[in-house]
């Protein structure tokens, strides 16, 4: 008789987390993932046989090499991991309206996704992407050099890398302040990770010193067309190829990077799964010197010379030379001596990481397949669910197994073994780690273990014990999931997700006061049943609510009801809003709005923000009445308008008549739509017969790539060129260029006091090469750099408007920033 091991707690032991695998949960329209093949199985025996590591360090999701990461992984099988200082949530979103902190949220899952495909592991700092950066120094003025550096420092003593390559170098040429950034604090941690002087306290959190052995800096023909040339006579440069084939995966490592890259879906970076040779070009930094053209030479990268470590390699080598394709099962004996080998070990992390990838291989010989199962999607905080945890054997092996409670039972092949569980909910919903506590710059990660991590388990996990013939014991722990069938899509399986017992939030959740009052909707959301919803509004600032407290009655579990409520400004309005919380009798946090972000190539994913809704006073005239708008990758600017009181059409491309437009004040067009709208080729002469018969058109910021339906220059009526051009600092001072035209005129006078409290950027893709018609109207510049004119552009056009803007309008007008309502009401204001 023996027990499963205690529910692994949500703070992970230092030490343990580097063991940590990340679920290998599907993306949303998925089927879940096979068991790995004969051959993958051999695949992964041989890496085994690799005592190294690598960390590939940048900035951003997207930025890491995913060709030398899979050709790290795959060919020179060494340990993998890529550390990125931020989650990408300051970029652009190319499938839809995620800013801010749910598009981090995407492209942490997109960067897993690309991980399970290359073999990598992943790592981030706490540093939030606050946009386009155009110097480390203000990047380490926002973030706080040390604190983010001791978030490198952190990630290199855990994942303990022999060598260390970064993406970028610590020079301007590097293009953007956060990719400079991740080369500076790579080389300054490079030397620090091994000081045992520098953040002690991260020793008391269960890490050690660690020195890695050398630096590299992966340079690109892209920056440098003479790289090539360059690294066969200077010997600090070293040559490596890239495009090897293994015939275990029937891949190229450029196809798998290619099928990696492809899941960064959220910035449209499709890769090519390309075969033969490419070359990959790394520079020596510092460290120790490789004693030949190998990047790895002179480094042991075998069990060898490791403590105890002989043993370790003969009990690798009986197993990799009596592997038999056709009976994967018979390798057991052969990995539990190899178990038994490496508990001999001294206690080290890599003893705790290959011992935890000889439990995963002994799983995947016999065909042994172990997971939790839900018979709901959710359960609501502080409620039990019952779990039935399940273990089939697929093969003649010998195996027993226990769940959490109980004695240990012989499994029959091919027959699963269900052992029922009762798991008590917590009392925290299931959410991003770092999405918790309120952020600026930085995000606010209570528990310090966690930092550095992709994502932490999530909270409903069962813990399982397997015996295998020889004595050998696995255990682990798997996450609940809820599995269910797609008419379309088949098999789906997502995690059991722990939720609040309801989630409420005001619509709109951004309230543009422009006279006397205005309106919202409380909306309510039950995740359970409650038998009462009472609603209260803590006034923080001096506004009227009426009513303050209302009741939504009884809800039933699924069910959503709203509430209406006035907003009345008092005589000195201040810009905040209320608080509010729900009284419904059941455990839980009653003060939650949930946010879901759902895309079939990542898992279903959840997150939290306190239950308010903005209330912004705002002075400013509208005498557009029906704006149609067009949406490009996915933006809010129509609900902005809206607030305006504003009936805002959608149009689509592809059906659009010069009929159906007629009667419109004006039409937006939504940003990146040049990129994403392909009946934009045909719709656009017809916009521009539009403005000619006197109509006003706003077209905002598009990007000048391949990907473009019509060339820049056949865009507006008169040519221009867009450029990279962009003023990141949301200080800068605005230049109004054309102080009497109408656009900054009317109907509301704009002056600088429009452009304050504006967030992250100026504006970005600014033109440039503009025909004489055009007459731009404000300039700007970040500090020491020229003024640039092309933000916001305008030209007559027959009896119309033709308006360019690469201001920021789809971030500004969703903060509520006032000066921006009352420069866009001009731009679709009717042309006196």
């Amino acid at each position: 008789m023996f027990h499963g091991a205690s529910v692994r707690s949500l703070a992970l032991p230092a030490v343990a987390a580097l063991c940590l695998q990340y679920p290998a949960l599907p993306a949303a329209g998925a089927r879940p993932q096979d068991q790995p093949d004969a051959a993958r199985i051999l695949h992964e025996m041989q890496k085994l046989d690799v005592v190294g590591s690598v960390l590939y360090i940048a900035a951003h999701p997207d930025d890491e090499n995913t060709r030398l990461i899979s050709w790290l992984s795959n060919g020179k099988k060494v340990r993998t991991g890529y550390l990125s200082l931020t989650r990408g949530d300051g970029g652009q979103n190319l499938i839809g309206p995620e800013l801010g902190d749910p598009l981090g949220v995407i492209r942490t899952e997109e960067l897993l996704a690309a991980r399970r495909i290359d073999g990598g592991e992943q790592y981030f700092t706490r540093a939030v992407d606050f946009g386009y950066s155009k110097s480390a120094e203000e990047s380490f003025g926002k973030w706080g050099k040390e604190q983010v550096l001791a978030d490198v420092v952190r990630v290199i003593r855990l994942f303990r890398p022999d060598v260390i390559i970064t993406r970028f170098p610590p020079s301007r040429e590097a293009g953007h302040g956060h990719h400079e950034a991740s080369a500076l604090l790579a080389a300054e941690a490079f030397d620090l990770a091994g000081d045992p002087g520098a953040f002690p306290e991260q020793f008391a959190q269960g890490l050690q010193v660690w020195q890695p052995r050398r630096l590299f800096f992966n340079g690109s023909t892209w920056w440098r067309k003479d790289l090539a040339a360059l690294a066969q006579t200077q010997p600090d440069w070293f040559t490596v190829d890239v495009g090897g084939y293994d015939p275990l995966l029937g891949q190229s490592f450029t196809e798998i990077a290619g099928r990696s890259r492809s899941m960064h879906k959220s910035q449209g970076f499709g890769a090519a799964e390309t075969r033969g040779e490419m070359l990959e070009y790394l520079q020596f930094i510092k460290g120790e010197r490789p004693t030949d053209k190998d990047i790895f030479g002179g480094l042991a990268l075998g069990w060898a010379p490791l403590p105890n470590g002989a043993n370790v390699q003969k009990a690798l080598d009986a197993l990799l030379k009596g592997y038999d394709l056709r009976a994967p099962e018979q390798s057991v004996p052969a990995l539990e001596k190899l178990a038994a080998a490496v508990d001999a070990l001294p206690r080290s992390p890599w003893k705790t990481y290959t011992r935890a990838r000889v439990d995963h291989l002994l799983l995947a010989v016999t065909g042994t397949v172990v997971e939790a199962l839900a018979p709901v999607p959710n359960v609501v905080t502080g409620d039990t669910v019952q779990v039935s945890l399940n273990v089939l054997l697929r093969s003649p092996a010998t195996l027993m197994a226990a769940g959490p409670d109980g004695p240990a039972v012989l499994l029959a092949r091919n027959e699963t073994r269900r052992f029922p569980v009762a798991l008590a909910a917590p009392l925290v919903p299931d959410q991003p780690y770092w999405l918790e506590q309120p952020h600026g710059n930085l995000y606010e990660i209570g528990d310090p273990e966690l930092i550095g991590l992709a994502v932490a388990p999530a909270r409903l996990q069962v813990p399982y014990t397997l015996r295998f013939a020889g004595g050998t014991v696995v255990k682990g722990t798997v996450p609940v999931l809820y599995r269910t069938v797609d008419r379309v899509k088949g098999d789906l399986v997502q995690h059991c997700e722990v939720l609040p017992p309801m989630s409420f939030h005001a619509n709109p959740g951004l309230l543009i006061v422009t006279d006397t009052m205005a309106r919202t909707w409380i909306v309510a959301e039950a995740f359970t049943n409650v038998s009462h919803a009472d609603l209260t509004c803590e006034l923080m600032a001096d506004w009227d609510l009426v009513p303050q407290r209302s009741a939504f009655g009884a809800m039933q579990a699924g069910e959503i009801r709203s509430l209406p409520l006035l907003v009345k400004p008092g005589p000195d309005p201040a810009r905040n809003g209320p608080y509010m919380r729900l009284n419904t009798g059941h455990a839980g946090p009653a003060n939650l709005t949930r946010h879901v972000v759902r895309y079939d190539h990542i898992p279903v994913r959840s997150w939290y923000t306190m239950a308010t809704f903005r209330i912004e006073p705002v002075d400013v005239v509208v005498d557009a009445k029906r704006i149609g708008y067009l949406m490009g990758a996915g933006d809010d600017v129509p609900q902005a308008l809206e607030q305006l009181g504003l009936q805002v059409d959608l149009l689509d491309p592809a059906h659009a008549t010069a009929q159906s437009m007629a009667e419109l004040d004006a039409i937006v067009i939504g940003i990146r739509a040049y990129n994403t709208e392909q009946g934009l080729k045909r719709l656009n002469p017809l916009l521009m017969d539009y403005v000619r018969q006197g109509g006003t058109v706003v077209a905002q910021y598009t990007t000048r790539s391949n990907d473009m339906v019509l060339p820049d220059s056949l865009i507006g009526p008169y040519p221009f060129k867009i450029s990279r051009g962009r003023v990141t600092v949301e200080e800068a001072p605005a230049l109004l260029l054309a102080p009497q035209h109408p656009l900054l005129n009317t109907p509301n006078k704009i002056t600088p006091a429009d452009f304050d409290g504006w967030v992250q950027e100026r504006g970005l893709y600014f033109l440039d090469h503009l025909d004489p018609h055009y007459t731009p109207l404000i300039a700007w510049n970040d500090p020491g750099e020229t003024p640039l004119d092309g933000a916001l552009v305008t030209c007559d056009f027959g009896k119309g408007r033709y308006i360019y803007t690469g201001v920021s309008f789809f971030r500004q007008l969703p903060a509520g920033v006032p000066g921006a309502y009352r420069l866009f009401a001009n731009l679709i204001s009717k042309r006196k």
